[in-house]
């Protein structure tokens, strides 16, 4: 590559893994790097992330980027990084007090019922604009940590999440981006600033809540130390960032009012982007990465990460035909989803494999298959995972009102890659769907929000939208639209028939 040629770096800390790709000023992706992780479960339930694998993983990342295509990092003239939900935290030194705690975890059903009653659902709702669950939010975990660690946050300087401790870790200081803060139960949705009354009144030392930033502000540089680890350029900005739904939504080129895009990582999310703050519940609330403008977000906890559930417990069976063709197992699969026919032959999931978020709010919920056969086939198992994260979806939408007009919706994330599931998503909403020629709608976020904060003019915060222009349109079968109503109404009424079983 040009040695000369400025370029932008986008971090994104992902449930099971980190990518960093860097970007030149045109948007173009010049070279990436991923690294996988595994999540942690220390009892039944719980669900953690070690932050020094996330740290790791940038820094062999950006090495493989040097290495393998020759980055020249004096080059880069700024950092954006966002990161899926976990709360840890972090001592002096850079000690790290406590893993991450990710958001399919469910211990904190103790503090969830003591906040109900010693803060008030009301009151926090009127005041972030959702309601308190456990999981997304960092208030229930910190209240856990009071309760049964208090040595722990007596050690903590403040508690971060992961792109707080990657933006700690490059430029020594620390910091929240405004759209995480509001996703907190901590955070005034309408101010953007800390609420004193519920820091009060749950009993959260003020000293561990970190600085809240605009997401389009430099936090700080690239110290020496972290030039010294990463090879980064000591010097370098690093904007502030933001949540991972966020990022993925502005890659995804939804930056304008009445704007929707779905992005399909572990997570699944569809945002609508608004002038005001949305209070509606069962709807996640908080701003967006631009000025003036909030994001309202409906996400199921189990979308990408229930086909990695599929791949890993049940992917050896195909394997050896994915090694033969040279292809990857997701590949196979992809494949052999196409033999089975729409609607799996009556084969229904659910995707609740660590509980649910929205729409339905149940943390006990957990995935199901149901209808199962004679004739049911592995091809149709395959299917019926990636119709449920499309049922689910959907079922969001009914929540979310984006069903106002037969616009094309934006979806991007690993999805981005597979036929078939698009088309599956395009039938199952009965809308057309933009599959977006990126799956890195993250990273291109980040990139987007850095250059922002740069005031760089090549690339203007609509960049994705100008970049969705060149996705595949994938239009509904509306053949099949009969049959998946009646399925999707069979998908809302079985969980409503099994759900005092969970």
């Amino acid at each position: 590559m040009n040695k000369k040629q400025d370029l932008l770096l986008g971090i994104d800390i992902g449930t099971t893994g980190a990518k960093c790709t860097f970007y030149d000023l045109h948007g173009t992706p010049v070279s990436s790097g991923y690294q996988e992780y595994r999540m942690i479960h220390p009892q039944e339930n719980w669900t953690e992330q070690d932050p020094n694998k996330w740290w790791q993983a940038v820094k062999e990342n950006i090495q493989l980027c040097i290495d393998s295509d020759d980055i020249d990092t004096a080059c880069v003239v700024g950092i954006g990084v966002s990161s899926t939900n976990a709360v840890m935290l972090l001592g002096k030194n850079n000690k790290i007090i406590y893993n991450g705690i990710g958001l399919h975890d469910q211990r904190a059903d103790p503090q969830v019922a003591w906040l109900k009653e010693n803060v008030g659902e009301e009151t926090v709702f009127n005041i972030t604009g959702n309601n308190i669950v456990k999981g997304s939010f960092a208030l229930p975990t910190l209240r856990w940590f009071i309760d049964n660690r208090p040595d722990l946050i007596d050690e903590t300087e403040k508690f971060l999440i992961p792109n707080g401790f990657i933006i700690k870790k490059l430029t020594d200081k620390y910091s929240i981006d405004k759209p995480r803060s509001g996703l907190t139960l901590l955070n005034n949705l309408k101010t953007g600033t800390w609420s004193s009354e519920i820091v009060k009144k749950a009993q959260i030392p003020e000293k561990i809540l970190p600085p809240i930033f605009n997401s389009c502000e430099i936090v700080g540089h690239v110290t020496k130390q972290a030039a010294q680890s990463t090879g980064l350029k000591a010097g370098t900005p690093v904007a502030a960032g933001a949540i991972d739904t966020i990022s993925a939504t502005i890659g995804a080129g939804a930056v304008n009012p009445g704007d929707c895009a779905i992005t399909i990582g572990s997570s699944g999310r569809i945002c609508q982007i608004s002038k005001d703050p949305v209070f509606k519940p069962h709807i996640l609330s908080t701003a967006s990465a631009f000025p003036n403008l909030f994001t309202a977000v409906q996400t199921t906890d189990n979308a990408g990460i229930s086909l990695k559930w599929f791949r890993d417990t049940f992917g050896k069976m195909v394997l050896p035909d994915a090694l033969s063709a040279g292809i990857s197992v997701y590949d196979q699969m992809n494949r052999l989803c196409v033999q089975s026919q729409p609607g799996a032959k009556g084969l229904i999931y659910l995707p609740y494999l660590s509980g649910e978020k929205s729409p339905i709010w149940d943390p006990n919920a957990r995935g199901t298959f149901f209808n199962i056969n004679l004739d049911t086939t592995y091809s149709d198992f395959i299917r019926a995972v990636m119709e449920g994260v499309a049922f689910s979806i959907r079922h969001c939408m009914e929540m979310i009102n984006t069903n106002e007009n037969d616009s094309p919706i934006p979806i991007g994330g690993g999805i981005a890659k597979s036929d078939i599931w698009c088309q599956i998503f395009a039938d199952i909403l009965n809308r057309p769907i933009v599959q977006l020629a990126t799956e890195e709608t993250e990273t291109l976020g980040d990139i987007i929000i850095a250059a922002q904060a740069l005031k760089i003019d090549e690339i203007k915060s609509d960049f994705g939208k100008i970049l969705a222009l060149k996705g595949k349109i994938k239009k509904p079968n509306h053949q099949l639209t009969d049959k998946y109503n009646d399925m999707f109404n069979k998908y809302k009424e079985l969980y409503l028939s099994i759900k005092h079983l969970f």
